[in-house]
């Protein structure tokens, strides 16, 4: 009788802790209302009816958990258990994140859509060895200069108070190499430094500049778009090996599909985006080929500079500048 007894209390104790659900928290700037959040919040609707309640997702909208610097902080000390991130915020970490972020890599999303099923794995496996699960990288959409004022050359942008993301090494470079002192600040600062004059020039993609309101303070856009932008979902790593490897499984397959479909749609938002903006007066405009040449050179120029201090993965870049001419190549025929 006892023994019953003692076991009967074994299983009322050891019967809780395999129910017990694990909540993911996770922060993002993205604002609550936006397609990205309506999609990440119905995938996480998705994870936990797939595990009946094992794996519960909350999310922080908006950027009321900070910057990205102040996102990967509370991660350390266990506040947060992933955020999502720009490509560059791990940069410190692992140079491999920033594979995709050199200017003028890509030329349409054609281009990248027929690399990433090859190298979107490499940045998976630097952050896997960095103490991060990789749970989608987004396309964002190509970034365009734009401004208070037409801009057409590194000249035109001199006289301008031009914005970097905080801890972004290669925008900053770039605007260095072209004689420009940028301004480095926190997403969260650009729309009151957009107010205040402190800033009248960023580089952005269309959807954020709508999304964070941006585009009330800017006139004009340079139709020449610099760099493709993502965006990564990334949990520690301790956290998501308190999830059982069958439901990790059901978090990798359910948010790899959200991140397919959010691909899709970021594409037509894109463009709606654009067209949006020069419905409300925003003025894009045309370059002439020696200005494109000349931004090329500008850019060729920088990333050199940053092969140098070691910014990006040289040889991995380089693989991928092969499979892009390859792909251009059979896309020519």
């Amino acid at each position: 009788m006892k023994f019953l007894t003692a076991l009967a209390l074994s299983l009322s104790l050891i019967a809780p802790l395999s129910q017990a659900a694990t909540t993911l928290k996770i922060a993002t700037l993205a604002p609550d209302g936006t397609g990205w959040m309506k999609t990440m919040r119905k995938a996480a609707d998705d994870i936990k009816s797939a595990t009946e309640g094992r794996v519960k997702i909350k999310y922080f909208p908006g950027g009321v958990q900070g910057s990205d610097k102040s996102v990967l902080r509370k991660i350390q000390i266990r506040q947060l258990q992933g955020g999502a991130l720009s490509t560059g915020a791990l940069a410190h970490l692992t140079n491999v994140t920033q594979l995709y972020s050199q200017p003028f890599t890509f030329k349409n999303l054609d281009e990248i859509r027929a690399i990433r099923p090859q190298y979107d794995q490499y940045i998976a496996d630097a952050l896997q060895e960095q103490g991060f699960v990789m749970l989608g990288l987004s396309e964002g959409g190509f970034a365009y200069l734009m401004s208070d004022s037409a801009l057409k050359s590194s000249e035109d942008v001199r006289a301008k108070k031009v914005w970097v993301p905080e801890g972004d090494i290669i925008s900053q470079t770039i605007f260095e190499n072209g004689q420009v002192a940028p301004i480095s600040l926190p997403v969260s600062d650009v729309y009151t430094s957009l107010q205040t004059g402190l800033i009248d020039t960023i580089a952005a993609n269309p959807t954020s500049t709508i999304a964070l309101q941006w585009h009330t303070k800017l006139n004009y856009a340079t139709d020449f778009p610099l760099v493709f932008l993502f965006g990564m979902l990334v949990v520690d790593d301790k956290a998501f090996a308190k999830i059982s490897s069958e439901d990790q499984l059901i978090v990798r397959r359910i948010m790899a599909e959200a991140f397919k479909a959010m691909d899709l749609q970021n594409e037509k938002d894109e463009m709606g985006a654009r067209a949006a903006l020069q419905q409300n007066g925003m003025q894009f405009v045309e370059l002439t080929a020696a200005d494109r040449e000349a931004w090329y050179k500008l850019a060729e120029g920088a990333v050199a500079q940053l092969a140098e201090k070691g910014v990006y993965p040289v040889e991995l870049y380089q693989q991928l500048q092969q499979s892009i001419a390859e792909y251009r190549q059979k896309q020519a025929k």
